[in-house]
């Protein structure tokens, strides 16, 4: 028996194989995006990356497709101050909404023990946003919204190793092409006009007898030079985990825990106006998960709230996700 499939059995899981349509509606109320890199909006929210038994890739080969809307409203207030643009603002609200499409292909292995698989992120976004633009002693109010493309992201090669039915591990680097819309001085840019790479890992442990799974996800975001700008955002880690008690084969609940932590100062003009810029955060909360239908097709219901506290240079608040996963059979 394959490992998916042992899972599978066991455990309700959002579809991450062939055959798959995946719809997450999701609203965010006072997200955290990462404030401490250029452009107001870092690449990681806080428990956005970690999906439950996200580590197990294949073993079915075939094309998948996800379509994953994700809303949020966030502030920095207090006159605190923020780069964006390669411009200082201040008091900044931010309304975002962005729409992933992600096409994956999983490949056909020779052994039950390895899977391999790689897929894209197109990326469409709309932002509004408001606050002050500090010049020199005074400053001057402004709004602007825009949409369009966001920036893609390109997954070349995720390795799934199953050391067991119930142990998976899985390695890939996220590649951020600056392909949005980038305005030196905007205060609603669609892409930060940078590249950035993310080596991560996933892992996910089943403790069947109990009714348990433990996810975790750990990743650094690593920013190139914002060539229009000259701002270099700070290398940021960041690990989200994730743990679930099923009640039957329908119903879990769990907790979620979050930290994201730069690990090295901003680099660029703007920057040393502002020190280095660091951030970080914590952020915890409950999730609920229900299959509201097993399969033909599959529905899965999704509820996650993530409250923030510790927050140096980001934005402070809380994250409510509502999703829906349909499996298509």
């Amino acid at each position: 028996m394959t490992a998916k499939t042992a899972l599978t059995k066991q455990l309700p899981r959002p579809p991450v194989s062939n055959q798959l349509l995946m719809i997450g509606i999701a609203f965010a109320i006072g997200a955290a995006p990462a404030l401490a890199v250029e452009g107001g909006l870092g690449r990681t929210l806080p428990g956005v990356w970690i999906q439950p038994q996200g580590a197990v890739v294949g073993p079915e080969s075939g094309f998948s497709f996800t379509t994953m809307p994700i809303g949020y409203m966030g502030r920095i207030g207090g006159g605190r101050l923020v780069p964006i643009g390669g411009s200082i603002f201040a008091s900044v609200d931010a309304n975002v909404s962005t729409n992933y499409l992600v096409p994956q292909y999983v490949y056909k292995t020779e052994t039950p023990k390895l899977g391999l698989s790689s897929s894209f992120m197109g990326v469409i976004n709309w932002v509004g946003s408001n606050g002050s633009v500090q010049l020199n002693n005074f400053s001057r109010s402004t709004s602007t919204s825009n949409g369009g493309v966001g920036d893609s992201v390109i997954v070349p090669l995720t390795v799934g190793i199953h050391f067991s039915d119930n142990n998976n591990l899985a390695i890939s680097t996220m590649i951020f092409a600056p392909t949005g819309q980038f305005r030196p001085g905007n205060l609603s840019n669609l892409g930060m006009g940078e590249w950035t790479i993310m080596p991560n890992l996933a892992h996910t442990y089943l403790w069947e007898k109990r009714g348990l799974e433990f996810d975790n996800f750990v990743g650094f975001d690593i920013y190139s030079q914002n060539s229009s700008t000259k701002y270099t955002s700070g290398a940021m880690f960041h690990w989200d985990g994730m743990v679930i008690q099923y009640l039957s084969k329908r119903v879990g609940f769990g907790a979620i825990g979050s930290n994201l932590t730069q690990i090295n100062n901003d680099r660029g003009p703007v920057a040393d106006v502002l020190h280095g810029f660091e951030g970080r955060a914590w952020g915890i909360g409950p999730m609920a998960l229900y299959v509201a239908k097993v399969e033909k097709p599959g529905v899965v219901l999704q509820l996650r709230w993530v409250n923030e506290f510790e927050v140096t240079n980001l934005l402070k608040g809380n994250m409510l996700v509502l999703g829906l996963t349909l499996k298509l059979n």
